[in-house]
């Protein structure tokens, strides 16, 4: 390459590409061309402006440069002859600027999608193919490197594993990507200049070869057999008050480890021969934790079971300016309720908005010491692998966090949840209620506590007191977080509305007080508190009431509700949730599940409730509807983030069965002709009902079993009838 190339060089690409064009009696230079290889090219030939002898994709020149700048040189005067010159080197130097920008353009044009010129993967010229091309011609140029087999021979025997078996390929993926990364970085200049020294001095990239440790391990474990005496670690395990030190032992084997690395680091090399002989001898096998490392951990654990004395100070809460609904129990009557059929996503219905009431502020929680003795310290502990790769003592995090948790929720007060409203769409439209609670910081604190014990374990200086943060404690329920929610658990009841259930509204009440109720994690749900208090100033009206095993359709306010617990009831149960109170009827009502309803009572004095616990990380929202007309239906639906757990129920059964028999009566107290049914005919029988719920993993977390005893009670029609004189009797003669 002349000097005059040289410089065109160096004014277009900068004086560091120029050095690279040294001409060959230059020292030359080195190039790394992919990734940092090690490995070095050298130019294989000069670059000459008449690009067409060493580029290929390049127009050829049909004149000579060279040759015409010396004939002007001749034909010019002397005195004018370095002026021209530089004239003409300064329009040569453009011309070729002009030319080598064009061939640049129409080679990163032609090579866009393509290897560029020169480039290589071990023995294959993959210059000019395309990605899936590159990959076919590895393919068929290296399959061989999954073809052979390892032989390993131990004092247990000899045993081979297959190339195929270690997982042992061509990594066809990298070599592609490699080959095709060179000449395309994006930059226009720095790809030309790429591509330039690639068709000019070769890019070769080495052979990549992709294997699978894990394959290895474990088919070595099938073939090399166990080891002759395994090594047994020393362990520590609590005893009461002490912690007891078991031995570890040295054990007698084929170090597989050893063996593995060999077959590893001799397969990933390309030229590994087709039958790879390898061998293991016995050798002494060291534990992984020695006998002074268990007595080490068992000291730090003695060290870390002592009391604790934890103390905050005082802090306060402000409450969130809004209301919700503060029910108290209130006098109640149970009655009949109506046959269930489960939904599973029916659409929302608009209902009435609970009536709010004031919420007070929350307690605010207050300056306090507590002691953690030495034996729940303890129960904490266990031994492993602690992250810096030794064996000691460490807290279990969750033991930690749940006393924290615990401690809590006695000196703090709970966050109350707000009642989602839903706009006409039956759509979230906003947030009413709920507060701030406060309480301590359960993460911050049980790090902290963490630390303070993993500091006495290593013998560092501890204060005397361990001091907890307080932090505020928000509601979990947002806008936001109902994003995600499904229905974890629904059912619809049908009730026909009549002077039994107050027409309707006491089933519709319910229904609507509920509506967008937000139980959190951990609440406990009741029924009655809920929807109280049960009063005509509330929406309730006079219904029926089983009083004796009779029915009384007008004797209770409130009367009928019942129709809406036993929907909430079988919406819970078949959400999964830990169900605390369920009560069955007196007598079987035919519209309800078999042995699956749940009736409510309050009299002031005692009370029967449905209450459940919401046993899950996150909170539930509660949805209720109803609908109008002669045959209507009450739908609660139970909204939270997915659990994964399974409901199973055993199958309805009845024993002990007592048939009913059916009566009728005529009566003056009904017009003549009317008819009324005081009751209706039921069977008595004994039955009940198991439940299973298992979570994600198909771990039973709740088995129930809820059992009912139904009386009997007869059927009673009266009829109206008209009232007849009594026959005045006829006086026998007096003999």
């Amino acid at each position: 390459m002349t000097t005059e190339e040289i410089d065109l060089v160096e004014e277009i690409l900068g004086p560091a590409a120029a050095a690279q064009w040294a001409p060959p009696e230059s020292p030359g230079w080195d190039w790394t061309p992919f990734g940092g290889s090690s490995e070095y090219v050298k130019p294989k030939r000069q670059l000459h402006l008449n690009l067409h002898l060493n580029n290929p994709f390049a127009r050829p020149r049909t004149e000579k440069p060279v040759a015409v700048a010396k004939v002007a040189a001749k034909a010019e005067p002397r005195h004018f002859s370095a002026a021209r010159v530089g004239i003409g080197f300064a329009i040569g130097a453009v011309a070729a600027t002009i030319l080598i920008a064009g061939v640049a353009a129409a080679a990163l044009s032609a090579f866009a999608d393509r290897a560029v010129p020169g480039v290589s993967v071990g023995a294959v010229d993959v210059s000019g193919l395309t990605r899936d091309q590159i990959i076919t011609d590895l393919t068929a140029k290296y399959a061989y490197l999954g073809q052979g087999k390892v032989t390993v021979t131990t004092p247990n025997g000899v045993a081979t594993i297959t190339y195929q078996e270690a997982g042992r390929a061509p990594d066809l993926e990298a070599m592609a990507d490699a080959a095709m990364s060179v000449g395309h970085s994006g930059n226009p200049i720095e790809d030309a200049v790429y591509m330039l020294r690639s068709a000019l001095g070769g890019t070769s990239l080495p052979v990549a070869v992709r294997i699978d440790p894990t394959a290895i391990a474990g088919r070595l474990r099938q073939v090399g057999g166990t080891d002759l005496i395994p090594a047994h670690d020393a362990s520590v395990t609590a005893t009461g008050a002490t912690f007891l030190v078991t031995p570890s032992t040295d054990g007698i084997g084929v170090n597989e480890r050893a063996v593995a690395g060999g077959i590893i680091d001799r397969l990933m090399q390309p030229d590994a021969p087709w039958d790879l002989q390898v061998r293991g001898t016995f050798q002494k096998l060291d534990p992984a934790v020695t006998t002074k490392d268990a007595q080490n951990a068992a000291a730090a654990a003695q060290r870390m079971g002592v009391e604790i004395d934890l103390s905050w100070a005082a802090a306060t809460s402000a409450a969130i300016p809004s209301s919700s609904p503060s029910p108290s129990p209130s006098p109640s009557a149970t009655a009949s309720g109506a046959s269930p059929s489960p939904v599973p996503t029916p659409t929302p219905v608009p209902t009435p908005s609970p009536v709010p009431t004031p919420i007070p502020s929350p307690v605010p929680i207050a300056a306090g010491t507590n002691k953690i003795d030495a034996q729940t310290v303890r129960s904490w502990i266990v031994f492993g692998t602690r992250p810096d790769g030794t064996y000691g003592p460490a807290v279990d995090p969750n033991l930690v966090q749940a006393y924290v948790a615990s401690l809590s929720s006695k000196v703090g007060s709970r966050a109350v949840e707000p009642s989602v409203v839903y706009g006409s769409a039956g759509t979230p439209s906003g947030l009413k209620g709920g507060r701030n609670g406060i309480g301590l910081d359960v993460a911050a604190d049980s790090r902290t506590i963490e630390a303070y014990l993993a500091g006495l374990g290593s013998g560092t200086s501890q204060t005397a007191v361990v001091t907890m943060a307080t932090v505020q404690v928000s509601p979990q329920i947002s806008l936001d977080s109902l994003t995600g929610m499904a229905i974890i658990g629904s059912w619809t009841t049908t009730f026909y509305p009549d002077v039994s259930n107050g027409n309707g509204a006491n089933i519709r009440v319910p229904a609507a007080l509920l509506n967008g109720l937000v139980v959190a994690p951990g609440q406990q749900f009741s029924f009655l508190q809920a929807v109280s208090p049960i009063d005509t100033a509330h929406g309730f009206a006079m219904g029926g009431v089983i009083v004796h095993g009779k029915s009384d359709h007008t004797g209770a306010i409130g009367g009928g509700i019942c129709s809406a617990s036993t929907t909430m009831f079988n919406a819970a149960a078949r959400a999964g949730l830990q169900i605390d109170e369920r009560h069955a009827h007196s007598y079987y009502i035919t519209r309800y599940p078999v042995g699956l309803d749940a009736t409510v009572y309050s009299n002031g004095y005692s009370a029967m409730d449905l209450k459940w616990t919401n046993d899950t990380p996150n909170p539930i929202v509660i949805r209720g509807r109803s609908t109008k007309g002669s045959k209507s239906t009450v739908t609660f639906e139970l909204w939270s983030l997915p659990t994964g757990r399974t409901i199973t129920f055993s199958p309805e059964y009845k024993s002990n069965v007592l048939k009913a028999t059916d009566h009728t009566v005529y009566t003056t107290a009904l017009a003549v002709g009317k008819q009324n049914r005081a009751e209706y005919p039921t069977d008595g029988f004994d039955t009940s009902r198991t439940r299973t719920v298992t979570d994600s993993t198909g771990k039973v977390i709740h088995t129930d079993t809820w059992t009912s005893h139904y009386i009997k009670v007869d059927g009673l029609l009266e009829i109206g009838h008209k009232a007849t004189p009594t026959p005045t009797p006829t006086k026998s003669p007096t003999p």
